[in-house]
């Protein structure tokens, strides 16, 4: 069933945008296909205490790589001039490593999380930052079929350093492969993007930034909010909650969210130069409304199938796969569901909102996301977990499907005027 539907939906993905999308596709099915068959595997043998400290090692890694990017990857997309371009991507790479020093910072704070874990997820968050940067550039340069490469290496690096821990009993073996994942990836996007290097002239970088301050003064910051908004649940709720409960909420929102990364991720990294292309060409918004639609509604039916499926036919599985130390998992699965459902419908598209200038609703949204949180572990910290969980994707579900009335109302009123 699941390979009729990935079939489907390559045949669909053509007709629509021939074979760029289907090239990145392809590697994020195999990534994520590894991630949440070899996830489940782990998350067994690891247990859930363990499966919980490593979804905290992902939340820091996640929140670190966006904020050492300065919205580097908007520069490179859409720079038009290949001198500027490549200046962009070497410059951006020696400021995000002057970043990162400086992040080491945050192990002299008490969080009450361990040192070696924080300084494991900023040193990965680089290591993520790298890799994505030098993704856009072959993306930029339709070079396919090589990000395809980079999104399947640390998937599969990772998974077969986390089995070979399991039997060799290192400590934090889910943490270290994952590093050694994101290392290996790093490896291959120096390799697959030095000939795009070049010495960089920070001179020129910066008047290229000062003709885009919009992304440093909007895009930025929401881009900032919107990874703290995604990913600091787990990282509050290792603050009241225990670690194994922790895990089942971690593995429930990594099955919940690998159909919406596999898919929705491989559609945005070919809709965003493309969508601002077809701006450019035309007068005005309706070509751009077609295809904008097409693609958010195309992502959201898949989705909805694919959740059907895990709801209806994964958790019973997933109950006989494991013990009672996971006994939340499936309760966890479906309410999110309803959340992540409604952000399927603006995941792809997202970036429309900066063709469209409006990066100050992005910036609000993902202040709103910051807020979803706090009320989430604000009630689930009185109530109960389950409660957390309900507030949480019921927030989530309301906000997202808000947003895309309102994306859907901007082309209506361009079309009004």
């Amino acid at each position: 069933m699941i390979f009729y539907i990935y079939k489907m939906f390559l045949n669909k993905l053509k007709k629509i945008n021939n074979n760029h999308i289907t090239s990145i596709f392809k590697g994020n099915f195999v990534s994520k296909f590894v991630l949440v068959l070899g996830g489940l595997l782990l998350a067994k043998y690891y247990g859930a205490s363990d499966y919980g400290t490593f979804g905290i090692y992902l939340s820091i890694t996640s929140i670190i790589s966006v904020l050492l990017s300065f919205a580097q990857e908007h520069l490179i997309i859409l720079e038009s001039k290949e001198e500027d371009l490549n200046n962009n991507f070497s410059s951006s790479s020696l400021i995000s490593v002057g970043a990162m020093f400086f992040c080491f910072i945050l192990v002299f704070i008490p969080f009450g999380i361990s040192k070696a874990i924080i300084i494991l997820g900023i040193l990965s968050g680089y290591l993520c930052v790298f890799t994505n940067n030098s993704k856009f550039l072959l993306a930029r340069k339709q070079q396919f079929k090589i990000v395809s490469v980079l999104t399947m290496t640390d998937a599969i690096v990772s998974f077969l350093f986390q089995v070979l821990f399991v039997f060799v009993k290192v400590e934090h073996g889910l943490i270290i492969g994952s590093l050694l994942g994101f290392f290996t990836a790093f490896i291959a996007a120096i390799f697959f993007s030095k000939r795009h290097f070049s010495f960089p002239d920070f001179k020129r970088y910066f008047q290229t930034v000062k003709k885009r301050m919009d992304l440093i003064k909007f895009t930025y910051p929401s881009t900032l909010i919107n990874a703290v908004g995604n990913n600091i649940m787990p990282i509050l709720i290792s603050l009241y909650f225990t670690s194994s409960l922790l895990g089942e909420y971690t593995l429930a929102v990594k099955i919940i969210s690998v159909p919406l990364l596999m898919i929705s991720s491989s559609i945005a990294t070919v809709y965003y130069p493309k969508a601002a292309q077809i701006k450019n060409r035309e007068k005005d918004l309706s070509g751009l409304f077609k295809y904008t639609k097409k693609i958010s509604l195309l992502n959201f039916y898949i989705i909805l199938t694919l959740y059907f499926l895990i709801n209806l036919i994964g958790i019973p599985v997933l109950q006989l796969f494991f013990n009672k130390d996971w006994e939340n998992l499936g309760q966890f699965i479906f309410i999110m569901s309803f959340g992540y459902l409604s952000r399927s419908l603006i995941n792809p598209i997202s970036d429309i909102l900066i063709i469209l200038k409006k990066n100050k609703i992005a910036l609000y949204f993902n202040i709103y996301l910051v807020l979803a949180n706090i009320t989430a572990i604000y009630i689930g910290s009185e109530k109960g977990i389950t409660y957390l969980v309900v507030t949480f994707s019921l927030l989530l579900f309301i906000g997202y499907g808000i947003l895309y009335l309102y994306i859907l109302s901007l082309f209506k009123k361009n079309e009004s005027n």
